[in-house]
Order: C-alpha cells, then structure tokens, then sequence
C-alpha cells in the first residue's frame, strides 16, 4: 500500500495502490440487437484475451510473459490492429514492479516508439478512485466507453513521469489532460483496456 496516500500510476516515486470499494454495471448486448432497438450504443467491444501466469512469484509479482500473451490473445480475438488504437486504460495501480512489467508488455505488443512523441494516450482510473479491487475493470470498462462516447482523451493524475519505465521508448504518453480525441484518418476511434 502507498505510505504516501496516493496512487499514481507511472509517476516518479510512485508507492504502492490504496484500496477502495465500488460497483460498476453496464448493459451489454449484440450490436445488432443494439442497433435493432434503436439502443444509445457508448461502444463496442470487440474482443477479449486472458491469459494465466502459471506458477509465478505471486499475485504482486506479475509476468511479462503472460501480461504480453494475454494482450495478443485480446487483440487476435477483436481482430483489430494494435497500431490502430490510440487510448490504452490501463491497469495501472502504482505499483512500481506492476506498472514495469505492464509497460514491458504493452511495449512488446505494440512495439518501439517510431515518432518523436508518443501517439498513444495511456491512463489509469485507479489514479482518481484507487483500487476497487472487484470493480477496478469494469471501472476502467465504464470510463473509456464514456471517453469514446464523449470523443475526449480523459486524464489521469500524474505529475512526472518515472523514466525507469521506460515509456520514452514506447509509442504510449501519459496523458495528464483532458483533451478531444480526434479520430484517425479511417474515422474510427479505438481503445484497449487491460485489466489484469
């Protein structure tokens, strides 16, 4: 747990998670019977991917390995391209050894940084209502199908970014503001979420 009383996913001297309590609910149905009842429609989810750590160090000792494995899974279900994403809500619980080994994974995904400035804006819910331990996904479910909705980049709580994260190297930045979130050239705009 944070002795400082904060959580802050990917920020310099980051301390641990804080616990919260919370509840989350959504309606989910086939998009075609969306569209069919004339339902407001806040996004659709593509694809899922899972994935087991196997014999590990521990619930908070993650793998890289399986962390990697289960983001392919998710997006060789949904068919979607990685390079087409531009939000990433993360797990991010401040927890340093967590928020490395998600980095790395996220990296090994979606690759090396090839532009000056990241192209992807990253964030965690955690960082505004801590760790819901149950709720902590569906939360991060609800808050990017509200970005998508809304056409907004949210922000997360950040003051700086810990360089040994190495996210300088990926094509993610910690997004620290709310920003409008235009959409690509395809007209699509498209999230990843992970929850592990």
């Amino acid at each position: 747990l944070s002795a400082r009383g904060k959580v802050r996913p990917f920020e310099q001297g980051s301390d641990g998670t804080l616990l919260g309590e919370g509840l989350g609910m959504v309606v989910l149905k086939r998009l075609g019977d969306a569209v069919a009842d004339g339902d407001r429609i806040y996004a659709v989810i593509r694809g899922i991917g899972q994935a087991s750590d196997g014999r590990g160090q521990g619930l908070l000792a993650p793998s890289v390995d399986g962390e990697t494995l289960a983001i392919r899974r998710a997006y060789q279900s949904s068919g979607v391209d990685p390079a087409s994403v531009s939000l990433i809500e993360a797990h991010g619980t401040g927890i340093p050894l967590g928020d490395r080994t998600e980095i790395a994974a996220l990296k090994n995904v979606f690759g090396s940084r090839s532009t000056p400035q990241g192209a992807v804006a990253i964030g965690s819910i955690k960082s505004m209502i801590s760790h819901c331990i149950p709720a902590a996904g569906i939360a991060g479910l609800i808050k990017t199908a509200l970005a998508l909705h809304h056409r907004v980049l949210p922000p997360t709580l950040c003051e700086s970014v810990n360089a040994e994260l190495g996210i300088a190297e990926t094509p993610f930045y910690v997004n620290t503001s709310c920003l409008p979130w235009a959409h690509r050239l395809d007209g699509v705009r498209r999230a990843g979420i992970n929850s592990f």
